[in-house]
């Protein structure tokens, strides 16, 4: 087994489902940000740091906050970056709607990228060949790289900064297994979807 650790961005307002923080939705029987913390661990990550408030902890994991609070993923990014330890790091959100299938597919990716030195990580797409940036699985220390690279001054700023001087490869995903919960309407689908398949 490579050794690598998890970073779970769970930090959102949720203004768009009503000021509820994201990590404190339900899905299937369970916190969105619970289900992609266990998703990361049932394939092994040694380490899961979720950067978010007091609320987001989740058993068998580090909390951190980005500074400032609600100041976005890369501020979410170097607010863990202390906390890890592996030579691999999983980057996911909390909201994803099936986070065992997007970790299951990283974590296979991640078994070439440790044989080819070719490329620093790898980020799921989906069918529009969209990239899902907080799908992904990194080298930390190009992560540690890209975030000093970047500055000090973090905040707001699109989280695909930090992947704009990297090797990193795109890998086919259907959007359906991509898809995560930005609005009222998504989580209405995505409780319909659990319903039919078990809740997975």
């Amino acid at each position: 087994m490579i050794p690598f650790d998890a970073v779970i961005l769970a930090g959102g307002r949720g203004s768009r489902l009503g000021g509820v923080a994201k990590a404190d939705l339900h899905l299937g029987g369970a916190r969105l940000v619970d289900r992609a913390a266990s998703a990361a661990r049932g394939i092994g990550a040694e380490r899961v740091v979720i950067v978010g408030p007091d609320g987001a902890a989740s058993r068998g994991t580090v909390l951190v906050r980005e500074d400032p609070p609600f100041s976005g993923p890369l501020a979410a990014v170097a607010a863990a970056l202390p906390e890890l330890t592996g030579e691999w790091t999983l980057l996911l959100s909390c909201d994803l709607v099936h986070p065992d299938l997007v970790c299951r597919r990283l974590v296979r990716a991640l078994g070439a990228l440790t044989a080819d030195d070719s490329a620093d990580g790898v980020v799921l797409q989906d069918d529009d060949k969209r990239a899902q940036w907080l799908s992904g699985v990194h080298r930390t220390a190009a992560l540690r790289s890209a975030v000093a690279d970047l500055g000090g001054d973090l905040a707001d700023r699109p989280i695909r900064r930090l992947f704009a001087e990297g090797r990193l490869r795109r890998i086919d995903a259907p959007t359906w297994e991509t898809a995560d919960i930005d609005s009222a309407d998504d989580l209405a689908a995505a409780r319909r979807v659990t319903r039919v398949d078990g809740g997975r």
